[in-house]
């Protein structure tokens, strides 16, 4: 990359410092000394530029003389002053000007996707919105601001000394086979739990939906709330671009109603839960630590694995001009510390949303956040192919399934391997091999013994 595009990306992003443009004269003459602010009131541009004098000289390099002074035509860079502040503004035609030079830089922190989404979107602070931390940096999200037309009895007090648990199970309006079928299935093994030395104290459980659009869905939605009493319901329309409003709505919900909760399961209305290796992995690590809990995914280059114009994931350049992703969870099953809930939703206030939750919510607020991002390969899986396997299920602890048959299926074994070894054994078949690469001599151990901590070893996400 061109120093040109160096300076474009800097001041876009808002990381040059007077002292970057004092000690380089092929960037501008000593006497035009400037220093890029980034402006804590969240200007429609958010890059703020001040200048000790009203002109910029450039020196040594055509190529940036070009874009910024023979083309005034196409980029027609009016600059406007705040009197007040001493300050200027660049207007949209530059910004996107400069917006069109990140294409394909490597993607580089949460405070630069920050800094260039808010100008984007033109986002401006909520001065009238408390930060639930403070130092965050300016308020762009009222994640209090959420109403919930029906919702389930705060959680009741902790009544052990056992870890306790909400449960978010996210769900759509219309999904209610699966909701049927979770209601028979893996939560009934939190009222009968079989790990007796460390069961989980379970303070709510709650599937969480947002507002639909059609009548029949709706007035079945109400009728199934009346007759179960477990369904929460964020006042945002309930369609694949706004997951990320979904997900806040419920954070802000355990926030108000959850407030000493040890940990937050959420989970997607495809996903089985085994509660005896649940109970097993949040009983090894303390609820005090600002933690998350799930599988790691992501890194990737846009155009690998990703491709720009896919109609689901909307990664554009408009919208993410940067050639790869952060890492972050697969978030069909993760779990939150009580801890962090408050934490998250201060990065949440101060991050714009983007249209992938998985990513958005670890991706980006978990690191904004500073929270120990905390990674294991069987804490979820994703549509496994022998998810009715016992040595699968006694290894495992949640994991996603197509279909209601397969949820059943699940259950029947994971219910015998903790209540009917007879009836569901995990059997592993070793083999000798022959002359010619034959498989001979198949040997078969049982194991009776259920998965121990030890067996769930957690690493830490790089963040990035």
């Amino acid at each position: 990359m061109h120093w040109h595009k160096q300076l474009i990306y800097a001041v876009l992003c808002g990381d040059l410092r007077e002292h970057d443009v004092e000690n380089s004269s092929t960037m501008f003459t000593r006497s035009n000394r400037i220093a890029v602010l980034i402006s804590s009131s969240v200007l429609f541009s958010f890059t703020i530029l001040q200048f000790s004098q009203s002109n910029i000289s450039y020196e040594n390099d055509s190529s940036f003389t070009s874009v910024f002074q023979e083309e005034p035509a196409e980029i027609r860079r009016t600059i406007r002053e705040d009197l007040n502040q001493n300050i200027v503004t660049i207007d949209r035609d530059l910004f996107e000007e400069m917006a069109f030079h990140l294409r394909d830089a490597p993607y580089d922190g949460v405070g630069n996707y920050t800094r260039f989404m808010t100008a984007l979107l033109g986002l401006k602070e909520l001065t009238d919105v408390e930060p639930l931390v403070p130092g965050t940096g300016p308020v762009i999200n009222d994640v209090s601001s959420f109403e919930y037309p029906f919702a389930i009895a705060p959680c009741r007090e902790k009544l052990t000394n056992h870890r306790s648990l909400f449960i978010a199970v996210i769900s759509a309006p219309r999904n209610f086979e699966r909701r049927a079928t979770i209601r028979r299935t893996w939560p009934n093994h939190l009222k009968n739990q079989t790990n007796s030395n460390k069961p989980l104290d379970i303070v709510g459980f709650s599937f969480v939906v947002g507002l639909t659009k059609d009548d029949v869905i709706h007035q079945k939605l109400m009728e199934e709330n009346e007759r179960y009493r477990d369904m929460l319901q964020v006042n945002m329309h309930d369609k694949y671009r706004n997951l990320s409003l979904k997900v806040t709505g419920l954070l802000n919900w355990v926030h108000h109603y959850c407030p000493q909760v040890d940990f937050v399961l959420k989970v997607d209305d495809d996903v089985y839960v085994n509660v005896h290796n649940l109970a097993t992995v949040l009983h090894s690590h303390p609820p005090s630590e600002r933690s998350v809990y799930g599988r790691k995914c992501g890194g990737d280059t846009i155009s690998e694995r990703i491709p720009r114009n896919d109609s689901k994931w909307i990664f554009t350049y408009e919208s993410w001009p940067w050639r790869n992703i952060p890492q972050y969870y697969q978030g069909a099953g993760i779990v939150i510390a009580g801890s962090a809930v408050r934490p998250l939703l201060a990065a949440i206030q101060t991050t714009p949303y983007f249209i992938w939750d998985d990513m958005y919510l670890i991706g980006l607020c978990a690191v904004k956040a500073r929270l120990r991002i905390r990674t294991s390969e069987s804490i979820f899986v994703d549509w496994p192919k022998n998810y009715a396997d016992p040595c699968f299920v006694r290894n495992a602890v949640t994991w996603t399934l197509k279909s209601s048959d397969q949820m059943n299926s699940s259950h029947f074994v994971t219910h015998n391997l903790y209540r009917n070894s007879t009836a569901s054994r995990c059997v592993v078949r070793t083999y000798d091999v022959g002359p010619n690469v034959t498989l001979v001599n198949q040997l078969e151990s049982q194991i009776n013994e259920t998965a121990i901590a030890s067996e769930f070893p957690f690493g830490f996400m790089e963040q990035n």
